[in-house]
């Protein structure tokens, strides 16, 4: 067996190269370029989904901007037509007192306790009386202010597009 190993260091030594080399390219493209593409994957996935995030978010905020705009339009509408039907002497002298005053006021007024259903139909109770507080107007004034309507409405959705 000496003998062999003096007489063939070589072949033996070359061997052993070529297993290092083999076992190297094995090793690269079997383990190592994998999870390299899985870790290149991964991240791209990463940043795809935080772009997405960052889209939801910003749609979310669009809307709920555009949503803040368009409730401030109805509420400007709303005071407009309430003061257009008080200036023409068209509201009862119990709608305006209920339209100036807040719920909280309202509450106070009615002995409503601080929690509990009862508040919270006193609350839709209030709403819906300060919605009933209105008037008949002149079409002229009346197209008036529906057209202010749809001109801030108009403006809401160009300042504040969807997609």
């Amino acid at each position: 067996m000496k003998n062999w190993l003096k007489e063939n260091w070589f072949k033996v030594g070359l061997l052993v190269v070529l297993l290092i080399l083999g076992l190297s390219f094995a090793y690269y493209y079997i383990v190592f370029l994998p999870k390299k593409e899985q870790n290149r994957l991964a991240q791209e996935i990463q940043k795809q989904t935080l772009q997405e995030s960052k889209e939801i978010k910003e749609r979310e905020k669009t809307q709920s901007l555009l949503d803040e705009c368009l409730a401030d339009a109805e509420t400007s509408y709303s005071d407009q037509w309430y003061g257009e039907c008080k200036s023409q002497g068209k509201i009862t002298s119990k709608c305006i007192s209920l339209k100036e005053m807040t719920f909280n006021e309202y509450a106070k007024q009615n002995n409503i306790p601080d929690d509990g259903k009862e508040r919270l139909d006193a609350m839709f109770d209030f709403f819906k009386q300060q919605n009933e507080c209105s008037c008949r107007l002149p079409l002229a004034n009346a197209d008036r202010i529906n057209g202010s309507l749809e001109k801030s409405k108009d403006e809401c959705f160009k300042r504040y597009p969807q997609n």
